[in-house]
């Protein structure tokens, strides 16, 4: 399963076990999935016996989604593209990725998110990028050799899952082409791009 957002500059990818019996397009697979998962069971039907929506049934309840116009949605890639290089790698932990998101939603003001190295270290900050005098908040992720700032809109890292009790962390690769790969631990990757202004300096 994979969807691809309206910008184009965040695409998510996952295998899952169901075999559905048909091809069929949902405008936002986000909202689709919160709706799948109202029912109080684990385990829900999904019948596709009309052509304009599926249903979807729990125990006690049934929801109606209807598809969308496959010409009216953007579709993602069949397969996941490889990253050209591999120039940062770590992990995070969804505690940490919590704070940063935390942290942002204090400031208020604040939508930029940097993968920082230099001095050794990796580390990830949310500040204003035109204000030298900005409110910043950092957490160190990693270890590195090279300087970089990898620049990413907060508005997107949002649309990564970040509640504790679907995943514990992301493993995070960096190109300087222009891109980042986000694999949670429960083996959903996110392929999110960089601004334009970020930034790589060779040894």
């Amino acid at each position: 399963m994979s969807t691809l957002s309206i910008q184009k500059n965040v695409l998510a990818s996952t295998e899952i076990e169901e075999i559905f019996p048909r091809d069929f397009a949902i405008y936002d697979l986000d909202e689709f999935l919160k709706i799948c998962s109202l029912s109080e069971d684990m385990d829900i039907d999904l019948e596709f016996e009309n052509d304009n929506y599926v249903t979807i049934k729990g125990r006690n309840s049934k929801a109606k989604y209807f598809f969308a116009d496959p010409s009216i949605v953007i579709s993602p890639p069949e397969k996941m593209p490889d990253l050209p290089t591999v120039d940062c790698e770590f992990d995070i932990s969804i505690g940490q990725l919590r704070s940063l998101s935390q942290a942002l939603s204090i400031y208020g003001n604040i939508d930029d998110f940097s993968i920082i190295g230099g001095n050794g270290k990796i580390t990830i900050v949310v500040a204003d990028r035109e204000n030298k005098s900005s409110n910043t908040y950092a957490i160190k992720v990693g270890e590195t050799d090279a300087t970089f700032q990898f620049n990413l809109k907060s508005e997107n890292i949002g649309k990564i899952e970040q509640s504790p009790q679907i995943v514990t962390g992301y493993h995070v690769e960096v190109s300087r082409s222009g891109v980042s790969r986000w694999v949670s631990s429960d083996d959903v990757t996110y392929l999110i791009a960089l601004e334009p202004d970020s930034t790589y300096e060779e040894d």
